[in-house]
């Protein structure tokens, strides 16, 4: 088992409060909300590293509905609202097309990793959870600054 998954998931929970001030959250809440919905950016983030922390404590525990039901919220996320994203995609200007890749890369490995929890291929499982963490990691150190200035108050 990788000797990483908990201090990236702690990481990970470092990065996303350190983005702009919103409601302040305790304990694990449930898995991130489905697709359809909008979330503002900060809380959005605090929901994915509980997430990542869902998937990190299903790694250590071998609990495989754990880590496809934190995979499964990363995969289903909300939405950043309209209005936000608008301002992400001003500032980043030509770069927000690979910010939009990020995300897609992210949630497809998500997606694999659902699929590898349901079969319980531990192999596959590893594998795709240090892609995911890396792409969630390359993401925040490409972007999370200029994000951040642009929605902070």
């Amino acid at each position: 088992m990788s000797r990483c998954s908990l201090p990236t998931a702690s990481l990970l929970v470092v990065l996303a409060l350190s983005l702009p001030a919103g409601p302040a959250l305790s304990g694990m809440s449930p898995p991130s909300a489905a697709p359809d919905t909008t979330k503002p950016l900060r809380p959005l983030m605090v929901g994915l590293a509980q997430d990542m922390d869902r998937i990190a404590t299903g790694l250590w525990h071998e609990e495989y509905d754990l880590i496809r039901q934190g995979a499964r919220g990363i995969a289903q996320h909300p939405k950043i609202p309209p209005s936000q994203l608008a301002q992400i995609k001003q500032a980043l200007g030509e770069q927000f097309q690979t910010f939009v890749q990020y995300d897609k890369r992210v949630h497809r490995t998500a997606t694999e990793l659902v699929s590898a929890a349901e079969a319980r291929d531990w192999s596959g499982i590893l594998d795709l959870h240090e892609r995911l963490k890396r792409g969630c990691v390359s993401c925040h150190t490409a972007y999370r600054d200029t994000v951040r200035a642009v929605l902070q108050p």
